[in-house]
């Protein structure tokens, strides 16, 4: 299932606001900038891959596996913000797991994601 393209950022303008504007916390695979927009009705992201990281194919990957970590946690992603998602020059030797859980505790650091109601009891 792909993700709406209303939820990426398209226009360096948009980048460079949540560089200036923003916060941003690092992990040892990702860096992640969030900034808090109200007028949003969902969150939107957007990913950088610098080419340092490798050849184009090594980049597509890892963009690939950011991409699948926001599409299956973006239930989650609380509406109203922008986040910038860069990977870090270890962020190749990464499995999908590890890229997963730097972005999950960067998010949480930053509080991105909404509280997870807790499961109902089984009849």
């Amino acid at each position: 299932m792909r993700l709406p393209s209303n939820l990426r950022m398209k226009l360096a303008c948009d980048f460079a606001r949540v560089k200036t504007q923003g916060s941003s916390q690092a992990g040892k695979f990702l860096v992640l900038g969030a900034l808090r927009v109200e007028a949003l009705e969902e969150f939107q992201f957007g990913l950088i891959t610098g080419g340092k990281l490798g050849n184009a194919v090594v980049r597509n990957r890892i963009r690939r596996l950011l991409r699948e970590i926001v599409r299956a946690h973006r239930a989650e992603i609380a509406p109203g913000w922008q986040m910038v998602i860069i990977a870090r020059w270890r962020a190749p030797q990464a499995t999908l797991a590890e890229l997963e859980n730097d972005w999950l505790r960067l998010a949480r650091r930053m509080n991105l994601l909404t509280q997870k109601l807790p499961a109902p009891p089984a009849p």
